[in-house]
């Protein structure tokens, strides 16, 4: 009879994650995601991160950006922008802008995508900044430079 567990084969242990944070952030219970911080002013348009693993036999960190560009696509005025890519720590990512209007409000997202091999399956780390509102040109740029501090350690799951 077969087993399922965790950590195995199939769900490795996940990497580990940083991001540097201001003072004037907070981190927050994960959720459903490995991380989550907000800006410390709080509310529904503060600034927030998060960070997800999406382990898989198959799947790139391509398929994995054109699904976050389609779902940006289901929202009212969703947009994506061409992706780009960016060198931290000597890991590379693979970066995508999306926007959309929510509640009259405009709401960008910046994704950062990286692939970790974890033995039988691909870890892909998102890590997600979330930005809307009044101050999104300032915010964008806060949330941006905590992206750019983001590393990850394969741990458990590969090299």
């Amino acid at each position: 009879m077969p087993t399922v567990g965790h950590p195995s084969a199939l769900s490795p242990a996940y990497p580990r994650i940083e991001l540097t944070l201001p003072d004037d952030w907070t981190v927050e219970p994960g959720g459903d995601a490995l991380l989550r911080a907000v800006h410390g002013r709080g509310g529904d348009l503060a600034p927030e991160l998060t960070a997800y693993v999406h382990t898989s036999r198959e799947a790139s960190t391509d398929d994995l950006v054109d699904d976050l560009a389609a779902q940006a696509g289901e929202h009212d005025e969703g947009e994506a922008d061409e992706t780009f890519v960016v060198d931290l720590e000597g890991r590379e990512w693979t970066g995508l802008n999306v926007s959309w209007i929510e509640d009259g409000e405009p709401v960008y997202l910046v994704h950062l995508v990286t692939a970790v091999e974890a033995g039988e399956v691909v870890q892909l780390v998102r890590v997600t900044g979330r930005i809307a509102g009044p101050d999104s040109e300032q915010d964008y740029e806060t949330v941006q430079s905590i992206l750019e501090t983001a590393v990850v350690d394969p741990m458990g799951g590969g090299a």
